[in-house]
């Protein structure tokens, strides 16, 4: 679906991904996992009136495969770049991987782009804003970037290395988490982030979102522009659970 005049959402509640279009080519978020690329992603985007050829990058939100698994097939069919940090490459593909890595028997990319906070990534139009979100991933990132809704310009955030079961975390993990958060509204507020989106959509109501999207008559508000101070507040919530988790952990 279209959710902005330059931004669309293909996959499922699962694990969507994000195409943003600009005047060069698109900027991809994530992938998807790997055996939908080909029944997912790629009929979704062509759904859209896109071309998959025309995905010049795709950037990563962390190094779990239900996000890179995708990435090898635009690489090897379109040529597409791929980027995430130096520490999640590690996570894709480790140099000396243990028996029971996860993501030993997945479709890997090649190296290819090592992305990091403070190095943008700009494609035609479109500058994206990198920011190291450390805590679900080593080398997780969010992203910020331009959204348009008719005349109007807007910024979205997207939070790319969200926990969505803490119990999965360790408690050093958890403590990493809550800094990150607090890392990233730093920027989130200097740049007004004022449009939630996220690559798990379980995670903040995005299907009851799009179907108000759908039904939207003109003059009606956009469903994913929350404001700013909504957006920082939402992020502030999950803080103060992860926190919440690791006092009840530490009383244990």
């Amino acid at each position: 679906m279209r959710l902005f005049d330059n931004v669309y959402a293909v996959g499922n509640s699962e694990a969507t991904v994000y195409a943003i279009a600009t005047s060069a080519g698109i900027i991809l978020i994530d992938s998807g996992y790997a055996d939908r690329v080909e029944t997912v992603v790629i009929p979704g985007l062509r759904k859209l009136g896109l071309n998959p050829a025309d995905v010049k990058y795709i950037l990563l939100g962390h190094g779990h495969a239900d996000h890179f698994g995708g990435a090898q097939y635009f690489q090897e069919h379109y040529g597409t770049k791929i980027g995430t940090t130096a520490a999640d490459w590690d996570v894709i593909d480790p140099a000396n991987p243990p028996a029971n890595q996860p993501n030993s028997n997945q479709s890997k990319p090649k190296r290819d782009m090592v992305l990091a906070e403070g190095q943008p990534v700009t494609l035609g139009d479109v500058t994206v804003t990198l920011i190291a979100i450390p805590g679900h991933t080593p080398g997780s990132l969010a992203f910020i970037f331009p959204v348009k809704d008719g005349r109007r310009t807007h910024m979205a955030g997207l939070f790319g290395g969200t926990i969505l079961t803490a119990d999965r975390i360790t408690t050093p993990g958890l403590k990493q988490y809550v800094q990150s958060i607090d890392h990233y509204l730093e920027t989130a507020k200097r740049l007004k982030v004022d449009v939630e989106l996220q690559n798990h959509p379980i995670f903040d109501m995005t299907p009851d979102r799009l179907a108000r999207l759908k039904t939207r008559k003109a003059g009606e508000p956009h469903p994913f522009i929350t404001g700013t101070d909504r957006y920082v507040k939402f992020w502030s919530v999950v803080s103060e659970c992860i926190q919440a988790e690791v006092a009840r952990r530490g009383s244990e």
